[in-house]
C-alpha cells in the first residue's frame, strides 16, 4: 500500500471540469462509500476532502493513538467542562476527528460495532421509516468483508469492501476476561451478529494486520474512474445555495492558497462529520435563526443544527494490577520484523482484546438495553494517557503505577442523556467551532449514575477465579485530586469520574434525522435537508438516537443506505451521463 498517496492524488485533474453531477463534501466513513457507489454509475463525482491520503505508517494500528497529535485530527476541543476531563489541561476534552482521505476511519481504534437492534428499531419509532433494524441489516452484511468467528450467515458477510478481522495478536488478557466474562453472566457471542448482550473478541477494521480504512476499501478501487475526481487538501468554506429557488447548486472550497467554486447539476452531499457538518451548514446559513443573526449571516431554512449534540464518554480510571508482574521489555526490532513480514505482533493491533455489553439497572431504560460497554485493554494507563491532553498532575499519578502490567477496563456509557451544541464562534470557515458535550450534566444525574454502575460491575471482575489465576488485583493508586477521598467510596468515584471520564468522539446528531413534525430535526428519511432542495447530510450527525457501541460501521452503513437513497431518485428521473 505504498502506492496509496500516489494512487489518490492520480485521481486529481489538473483540468477538471468546475461542473458536476454529484459534489460530496468529506472523504471519511460514508463519503467515501458514496463517491465510490454514484461513480460507479457514470455519474461525474468531486470528492473534497480537507485532509491528505494515509502513508505507510497512519496504517500501522499500534500507532493510531499518536495520530491524534499530528495534521490527520482536526484537533477539536472542547469548551471547559464541568462533569468531565476536569483532569485534562483547561478542563478542555480533545475531540479527535479524522482529516484524512479516510476521514476518521484513518485514525481511530478500528473497533467494528453495529449497536443494538434496539438502536435502530427506535429510530424508525421516531417516524424515519426505513431505518429499522431490519431494513439496515442488508446494509451492514453488503459493506463488510468479515473473518470472524463464529461466523453467522444470517447477520454477517464476505465479499464485501471493507475488511474486519480478529486482532492478530492477543495476549493472555483475550481468554482470561472472556473466562471470567462468563463467571459474571457474560455470554461469549459475536456482538455483531444476533445477540448483543455479552462478551465477544474485539473486531477490528484491519486486513492482514493493517488498518483498513474506507478510503483503501472504497476509493483505491475506484481511483480510475475518469468520472471521479477526488480532491484532497480542499477545505469547504461554504454551500451554494441559490436565494430564489432555495437550491444547493454547488461549493466554495480552499485549495493551493486559492478559493473555488465548483457546481453541482443534481447534488451537493455533506459527509464531513458531525462537527465539520454543522459548522458548514450553519456557514451557509442553514441553523437557528438567532445564533445566525447574531454574526450576520442571512438565513436561508432555520432549521436546528449542531443543538441536539450527543457523545459517548468513557471512564479511564478501573484498572487491574498484575502482581509481582512488570512490562516486559519490548524487543522493536522483532515486532517491527513480524509486522512487515506477517501482519502479526504488537504492531498491529490498538490494544484492546476483548468488549462487552451489558445493562446496568441504573439507567432509565425498561427494555433488555445495553447501557455500558466494558473495553478489557492491553497497555499501562501512563502508556494510553499520551494521547490526552491531562494535566501534569494526573500524568505523575499513571507514572506512579512504574512499569506494572496493567489490564485497563474502559467503561463506556452507550446512551448518555446529556445533550450538547455545536456553535460558530464567528464566520471564518477556519476557525473551529464551539464544542460544548455538556457531558453528565443531565438533571436527573442518570448519566452519573449509570457510569458508575457500570465502575462498580467493572469491579467484580477482580473477584472471579480467572482473574485471581492471573493474579489480578485492582488499582487503588488514588488519582491526584480525590485523595482526601476514601478509594472505593461513591464520594471518591464522584471526584476520579470528573477527573478521568473523556470523549471517545463518537458525535451523533448535530444534523439529527426525524420528520417534519420534530422540531430538532434537520433531514428527512431521506437524508435530504428541510428547506434546501438538492442537498443531504449523510454522516454521523443525522444520527437521531445514539448507538450501542462506537459509530465507525453505523456510519459506512449510513453511506450505502445513503448511495441507494440517491440512486434511486435520480435513476426515475433520467439515465446518469456518460
Amino acid at each position: 500500500m505504498i502506492l496509496l498517496v500516489t494512487y489518490l492524488l492520480s485521481a486529481v485533474s489538473s483540468e477538471d471540469p468546475k461542473h458536476y453531477d454529484f459534489i460530496i463534501v468529506g472523504a471519511g466513513a460514508a463519503g467515501s462509500v458514496i463517491a465510490n457507489r454514484l461513480s460507479a454509475k457514470h455519474y461525474k463525482v468531486l470528492l473534497l476532502e480537507a485532509g491528505g491520503p494515509e502513508t505507510p505508517y497512519t496504517q500501522i494500528p499500534k500507532l493510531g493513538h499518536f495520530l491524534y497529535n499530528t495534521g490527520y485530527n482536526w484537533g477539536y476541543l472542547t469548551t471547559p467542562q464541568k462533569h468531565i476531563c476536569r483532569g485534562m489541561i483547561d478542563n478542555k476534552c480533545d475531540m479527535a476527528a479524522g482529516k484524512a482521505l479516510g476521514g476518521s476511519t484513518a485514525i481511530n481504534n478500528m473497533y467494528c460495532t453495529r449497536g443494538n437492534r434496539e438502536d435502530y428499531n427506535k429510530w424508525a419509532a421516531m417516524g424515519n421509516h426505513g431505518w429499522s433494524y431490519d431494513d439496515l441489516l442488508p446494509y451492514f452484511k453488503k459493506l463488510e468483508d468479515a473473518f470472524v468467528k463464529p461466523f453467522d450467515p444470517v447477520y454477517r458477510h464476505r465479499g464485501g469492501p471493507f475488511h474486519i478481522e480478529h486482532p492478530r495478536y492477543w495476549t493472555d488478557i483475550t481468554n482470561g476476561s472472556l473466562s471470567a466474562g462468563k463467571e459474571l453472566g457474560f455470554d461469549n457471542i459475536d456482538f455483531n451478529a444476533k445477540e448483543q448482550f455479552g462478551m465477544g473478541r474485539t473486531q477490528l477494521s484491519t486486513k492482514r494486520g493493517k488498518r483498513h480504512s474506507t478510503a483503501q476499501a472504497y476509493l483505491v478501487p475506484a481511483r480510475k474512474r475518469p468520472n471521479l475526481v477526488i480532491k484532497p487538501f480542499s477545505h469547504v468554506t461554504k454551500l451554494l445555495i441559490d436565494s430564489e429557488s432555495k437550491e444547493a447548486t454547488g461549493v466554495e472550497f480552499f485549495t493551493n492558497g486559492k478559493l473555488y467554486a465548483a457546481k453541482a447539476e443534481k447534488e451537493v452531499i455533506l459527509c464531513a462529520g458531525a462537527i465539520n457538518t454543522a459548522q458548514i451548514l450553519k456557514l451557509s446559513g442553514i441553523g437557528p435563526r438567532e445564533e445566525l443573526d447574531k454574526l450576520g449571516i442571512p438565513v436561508v431554512a432555520k432549521l436546528n443544527v449542531g443543538r441536539r449534540f450527543k457523545n459517548h464518554v468513557s471512564f479511564l480510571g478501573l484498572g487491574l494490577i498484575y502482581k509481582n508482574t512488570t512490562l516486559a521489555k519490548e524487543d522493536e526490532t522483532a515486532e517491527i520484523i513480524e509486522y512487515l513480514q506477517k501482519g502479526k505482533g504488537p504492531l498491529s493491533v490498538p490494544g484492546t482484546e476483548t468488549i462487552a455489553y451489558f445493562k446496568t439497572g441504573a439507567s432509565g431504560h425498561k427494555r433488555r438495553y445495553p447501557d455500558i460497554e466494558f473495553f478489557f485493554h492491553n497497555e499501562n494507563p501512563a502508556i494510553t494517557a499520551k494521547s490526552f491532553r491531562f494535566k501534569p498532575e494526573i500524568l505523575e499519578s499513571f507514572k506512579s503505577l512504574g512499569n506494572k502490567r496493567i489490564l485497563e477496563i474502559g467503561v463506556m456509557l452507550t446512551h448518555p442523556q446529556s445533550t450538547g451544541t455545536v456553535l460558530l464562534k464567528d464566520k471564518d470557515p477556519f476557525h473551529h467551532p464551539l464544542v460544548d458535550p455538556n457531558s453528565l450534566s443531565d438533571p436527573d444525574d442518570e448519566d452519573f449514575r449509570t457510569l458508575l454502575a457500570g465502575i462498580k460491575k467493572g469491579l467484580n471482575f477482580a473477584d472471579t477465579e480467572a482473574f485471581k489465576k492471573m493474579n489480578l488485583v485492582v488499582n487503588k493508586y488514588k488519582i491526584a485530586g480525590c485523595e482526601d477521598h476514601e478509594w472505593g467510596s461513591d464520594d471518591y468515584w464522584k471526584c476520579a469520574i470528573k477527573l478521568l471520564t473523556v470523549s471517545v468522539h463518537h458525535v451523533t446528531g448535530t444534523a439529527r434525522m426525524g420528520p417534519k413534525c420534530d422540531k430538532d430535526a434537520v433531514v428527512d428519511n431521506k437524508l435530504s435537508v428541510y428547506g434546501v432542495e438538492k442537498l443531504r447530510v449523510a454522516d454521523a450527525s443525522v444520527i437521531p438516537i445514539t448507538i450501542s457501541g462506537h459509530t465507525m460501521i453505523p456510519s459506512i452503513m449510513i453511506g450505502e443506505k445513503a448511495s441507494d437513497l440517491i440512486l434511486q431518485k435520480w435513476k426515475a428521473k433520467g439515465t446518469p451521463q456518460n
